[in-house]
């Protein structure tokens, strides 16, 4: 839906949805056993199915059975005006929820806390969630204004001076990437049985809704970590599980989404639970970034159409920190485990894509450009 108010305004919302089909998922456990749903054993002989069979280990099964799922909303809003100097302004906010099994088509990770592996090869309808670039909420502006300097000043000052300033600028922001908490350290005790995937950490309980997640999660401090530590430190140096954990201290897992507590006499005696995690449970830090330029624009003498503009460029003008995810694998130390290590990077700066994803500086940039 689209509407004008005048010839300078206009309004649009839309809504955009579509359902993938026979989308790549990729089971790197075909030959697995003894753990979850996968066989037993490994064959004998003659085998007796199902088994895994004792000639390989590790094979890797792609499929095309996985879905997806989007909606969202766009609403879209653009000005124009022709007052005080000139311009235009351009802002649009989406609000969407993307679901599947294996994002990115099922090949490469999105981000740093995801898994492109289902979490069960004959579950794969257990690890439809959100998708790795699942956004709730997103804005995005840009503006350009024709300062105008020669009406403020009205006749002092030249022309050369006052004609010419335009200052420009973008804004980006939106809610946080959502990710999984793995247990990594039960992952590669697998691999003894071919097991080479996903294994989701086993929550101690229903998981609530996902607690604060951002600066106060920065390493070194880290006063509020996006997730509670596994373990509490006692003061003759030894460590005891922590009560207030969200998961089963790690390789207590006797299956997807099941394992035992802690007990009296170890961290694995204790109940039996079942509780799933759900896959990208979680959201990581917000993202809000804003980049400014200011050039003057002049009219080379004897020349009709040339013009030469000198400026600067901010990018992340606010200097503002962007963080990344925290550490989101439960078999990590409690000093590391739901702290944020690393920034973001920003979509736009000087160097592109060769700062590296671990930097959100200001950088300031001289541009110097000749339209003709």
């Amino acid at each position: 839906m689209q509407q004008a108010f005048g010839t300078a305004t206009s309004l649009s919302i839309g809504y955009f949805g579509h359902h993938g089909i026979h989308e790549l998922a990729q089971n790197p456990n075909t030959n697995a056993f003894g753990f979850g749903s996968s066989p037993s054993n490994v064959c004998g002989s003659p085998p007796v199915l199902p088994c895994a069979d004792a000639r390989f280990s590790g094979v890797t099964e792609f499929n095309t059975n996985a879905v997806s799922n989007y909606n969202g909303m766009i609403v879209s809003f653009q000005r124009r005006f022709a007052g005080f100097g000139g311009g235009v302004v351009h802002a649009s906010y989406a609000y969407s929820h993307a679901f599947d099994e294996a994002s990115n088509g099922g090949w490469f990770a999105f981000t740093s806390g995801s898994s492109i592996f289902p979490q069960d090869s004959h579950n794969l309808r257990g690890s439809y969630g959100p998708a790795e670039y699942d956004v709730r909420h997103s804005v995005n502006a840009s503006y350009v204004w024709e300062v105008p300097l020669k009406v403020a000043f009205r006749r002092h000052g030249s022309d050369a001076l006052l004609k010419g300033w335009q200052v420009s600028g973008t804004l980006f922001a939106r809610t946080g990437f959502p990710y999984t908490v793995f247990d990594v350290a039960e992952m590669s005790n697998l691999n003894q049985k071919n097991f080479f995937g996903a294994i989701y950490a086993v929550p101690v309980g229903p998981l609530g809704a996902a607690g604060p997640c951002g600066k106060g999660a920065a390493m070194p401090a880290a006063p509020l970590p996006c997730l509670p530590p596994q373990v509490l430190f006692n003061a003759d140096g030894t460590t005891t599980p922590n009560p207030g954990a969200l998961f089963l201290q790690s390789t207590c897992e006797t299956g997807f989404n099941t394992g035992t507590l802690p007990g009296p006499s170890g961290p694995c005696n204790g109940l039996a639970v079942a509780f799933a995690q759900g896959r990208n449970h979680f959201r990581g830090p917000s993202y809000f970034n804003t980049d400014f330029a200011i050039i003057k624009n002049t009219k080379i003498p004897g020349s009709e159409n040339v013009v030469l503009g000198i400026g600067f460029q901010f990018f992340n003008v606010l200097n503002h920190p962007n963080f990344g995810f925290p550490d989101n694998w439960s078999s990590d130390p409690a000093t590391s485990f739901g702290r944020i290590f690393y920034l973001q990077q920003p979509p736009t700066g000087v160097l592109a894509s060769a700062l590296g994803g671990d930097a959100s500086p200001r950088m300031i940039q001289l541009r110097v450009q000749l339209r003709f």
